[in-house]
């Protein structure tokens, strides 16, 4: 299988192309184009029991169905994109990453999926209860709204809840204001996460909550 990253950052695009009987799975919905020979089968987010399934559904905010797209007979080529305009980014996993809840775009079927509980913390992120929990060895491909940024971690850092994209297994957070609770009401940046450990982590350049806010503040009311 070889992945060719293209329009990055703004609009960027996953290439995929498949050797004879290699299968890729993605978000439902991401697919832009595919070779005729490729075959599509709709199945359950995570290959294992049915409880799984509607666990990442209902908590790591993924689709219950995902699509594989297998190259029949011949090598063929699926492009893949996500809903907001951003950025995409391969990573070769060889372990595991949670990933935040919109960001799974695409993987190798080797890579499960489940979630991570963040317990009470979570009601007070502003974003979802569940990580998408990505397991196993392969490329994982993770989309963003804005540009993506690399960190490594050693030591402690602080991110805005809006901002995460994914983070290693290695790397431990908790949730804290921003600032006194002047700065935490007034100054525009709410709830924070701060990381401690050793560790990569994927930040997206722009804040897919505050987007809705915009969208909520500029448009007309609904007329009843």
């Amino acid at each position: 299988m070889n992945i060719e990253l293209q329009y990055k950052p703004a609009y960027a695009i996953a290439r995929v192309n498949l050797s004879a009987g290699e299968s890729v799975k993605a978000e439902s919905g991401a697919m832009v184009s595919m070779s005729s020979n490729v075959k599509i089968k709709t199945g359950r987010a995570q290959s294992g029991s049915l409880l799984k399934s509607l666990k990442v559904m209902a908590l790591g905010g993924e689709s219950f169905w995902m699509n594989t797209f297998t190259a029949e007979n011949n090598p063929g080529e699926v492009i893949l994109a996500p809903t907001l305009p951003g950025d995409v980014q391969k990573l070769d996993l060889q372990g595991t990453v949670f990933v935040q809840s919109t960001s799974f775009l695409a993987s190798e079927i080797g890579i499960e999926l489940d979630t991570k509980f963040q317990g009470m913390k979570g009601f007070f992120s502003g974003e979802s209860l569940f990580f998408l929990k990505c397991s196993g060895r392969g490329a994982l491909i993770l989309s963003s709204y804005g540009g993506i940024e690399e960190i490594d971690v050693d030591g402690e850092i602080i991110v805005d809840t809006g901002h995460i994209v994914a983070f290693e297994e290695g790397l431990n957070y908790r949730i804290q204001k921003f600032g006194g609770w002047k700065s935490f009401f007034l100054g525009g940046e709410g709830l924070t996460m701060r990381f401690s450990g050793k560790g990569k982590m994927w930040i997206q350049t722009r804040n897919t909550p505050d987007l809705g806010k915009w969208f909520r503040e500029v448009l007309p009311p609904i007329q009843k």
